[in-house]
């Protein structure tokens, strides 16, 4: 008796045969989102067939949407409480994400994440299994390059230094003891008087168009008058003759003037 072939197949919709008649695949893409009937249908040796068939559903990946945080300057602290992403309960990555520690809140750190553009990503799985994500874009900016040298000590007594300058890149603001404002917000003056005697430190602060602000220092000091006494010699005679060595001043070394009253 001659040897009798079975054969068996495997149908429905996503099913597709491996090319050898004998295996077979499911691509729930090809499928769809829905309830699939799959049948295996079985011919044995003597040509006799069954079949069954049994359901398989393939679930829609869940809708996940995500916004990231507004682009935000280098020194800008860390952004707690990350979110702009839904469905609620989802996982947060990229450069400088951190999870807080409780597996639910999450926090973005600009300063560890450094200059740049970065790419944040939400990422969802539901009741199902399903996982689907979302990502958006956030940059970092870096700070404006700032730089100021002070100007010269000086005497307590030199007077309003208008046009205080040092400061790039320009258009920033000048603070400190003795600075003032001229009135314009462009440009400032230090008062050495104001500012007292010592050393005083000077601030050059500066923001850029993207909102991020900078600041460099530098001191100026203050220098004390000295201190200066003099008693005049004694009243004398038209004819007394010239009299040398005329002293009566502290501190040493200064220079003597006379005026002559009538």
């Amino acid at each position: 008796m001659a040897e009798q072939l079975q054969a068996v197949s495997i149908t429905g919709a996503g099913v597709t045969d491996d090319g050898n008649g004998m295996t077979y695949a499911f691509d729930p893409a090809a499928a769809g989102v829905g309830v699939h009937t799959l049948t295996y249908t079985f011919t044995d040796g003597n040509s006799c067939t069954n079949a069954a068939s049994d359901d398989v559903e393939v679930f829609a990946l869940p809708t996940v949407n995500y916004t990231a945080l507004a682009d935000l300057c280098l020194d800008a602290g860390v952004q707690t409480g990350l979110g702009g992403g839904t469905a609620t309960g989802g996982v947060y990555s990229g450069a400088g994400v951190t999870d807080d520690g409780n597996g639910m809140t999450y926090a973005f750190d600009p300063a560890a994440a450094g200059v740049g553009v970065h790419t944040l990503t939400y990422t969802f799985t539901d009741g199902n299994g399903c996982t689907n994500a979302a990502s958006d874009d956030v940059e970092v900016f870096a700070l404006p390059t700032v730089n100021y040298t002070a100007l010269a000590d000086l005497c307590l007594d030199a007077g309003v230094q208008t046009g205080l300058g040092g400061g790039t890149a320009t258009g920033g603001v000048y603070s400190g003891a003795g600075v003032t404002d001229d009135g314009n917000g462009m440009t400032y003056a230090f008062d050495p008087a104001a500012a007292g005697v010592g050393v005083h430190t000077l601030t050059y602060t500066f923001t850029d168009g993207n909102g991020c602000t900078n600041a460099a220092s530098d001191d100026v000091e203050v220098f004390a008058l000295p201190t200066v006494n003099y008693t005049a010699l004694a009243d004398l005679c038209l004819d007394a003759g010239v009299q040398t060595g005329l002293g009566g001043g502290t501190a040493t070394g200064g220079v003597y003037y006379w005026s002559w009253c009538y």
